[in-house]
């Protein structure tokens, strides 16, 4: 048994988002987990709202988050409190309450709104949240939900078609710009204050459909569902590899100058120079850097240590 892990996480990880304090770790039924820096929690187990949180950020001091239940066609956005250990109505009462003039929302929340269409992605950044909502539009909001402009759902002008390219699937702001990206490789970027496109490209060397998408300052990692991964810098390919399975997971190792990728039943150290592959025993959903190596987060919550040090 390895010695000086976390403790494991009592649900099964899904979302895993850093703030300037610690960790919030998500779980598949909309269970929520605050930790500490190190990896310790700081709260028990709390279901704030009975569905899967869909996409999350935090900036100071809360969270904004999208909650989505394709089944019952709810979803939800709100933002709640850093360290919020509330708990909301059961699933079985947002079934009754369908077609009634009953709404239940994320408790412990500032504010809630109910959402008529599928949340895409969030992006959040000083007092502005930027969003996608399905065949809606694009929408920008300062924290306390004031708009600042809507525009249509973002439209891409393809040499040709692939499954599912109209989807946008991230959304990141940086500096003035809002930079869009959607299952098919194309990216849009944007200005904040008003939405109007600035420019527009696709990612070279990469076959979509897309499937999840990283970001650390200039650096861009790209995962397709059948395992190819091409890590870019400033739009130019650093380096392109196919692996054995979709990516689960992936975090910028600053002391590795690299990515520390969690695959299908394998941990991916991955750096300009080498690229280093260990078999796990169980499918690795996320991998936390330390100085030194790094920690593993497995499926069923469990920890495990890092096969590469740096």
């Amino acid at each position: 048994m390895d010695e000086g892990l976390p403790p494991n996480i009592p649900f099964l990880p899904d979302l895993i988002v850093h703030h300037d304090h610690g960790v919030l770790i998500t779980g598949m039924e909309g269970e929520l987990l605050w930790l500490d820096s190190d990896l310790n929690p700081t709260s028990e187990v709390s279901v704030p709202h009975p569905m899967r949180l869909r996409q999350a950020a935090i900036h100071d001091g809360q969270l904004y988050g999208t909650w989505l239940d394709r089944e019952l066609l709810l979803a939800y956005m709100a933002s709640i409190p850093v360290g919020s250990s509330e708990n909301g109505p059961m699933r079985a009462e947002l079934r009754t309450s369908i077609n009634t003039p009953v709404t239940y929302h994320p408790a412990g929340n500032r504010w809630s709104h109910a959402l008529d269409a599928e949340p895409m992605a969030l992006a959040v950044d000083d007092d502005v949240l930027v969003f996608v909502l399905y065949r809606r539009g694009l929408y920008s909001i300062s924290s306390d939900t004031d708009e600042n402009w809507r525009m249509p759902s973002p439209t891409w002008q393809y040499a040709k078609k692939r499954p599912r390219n109209e989807e946008t699937i991230a959304v990141q702001i940086v500096g003035n710009d809002i930079f869009l990206m959607s299952r098919g490789g194309r990216v849009q970027r944007r200005a904040l204050l008003t939405g109007a496109i600035l420019e527009e490209y696709i990612l070279s060397e990469i076959e979509g459909p897309i499937e999840r998408v990283f970001h650390k300052g200039d650096h861009l990692l790209a995962s397709t569902t059948d395992g190819m991964v091409v890590w870019y810098h400033r739009q130019q390919t650093v380096r392109k590899l196919v692996l054995s399975g979709p990516v689960q997971g992936a975090s910028w190792d600053v002391n590795a100058d690299g990515w520390r990728i969690a695959g299908w039943r394998e941990e991916i150290m991955l750096n300009a120079e080498r690229c280093e592959r260990a078999a796990t025993r169980e499918i690795p959903v996320h991998i936390e850097p330390i100085d030194g190596g790094a920690f593993v987060l497995f499926n069923d919550g469990s920890w495990g240590n890092s096969a590469f040090e740096t």
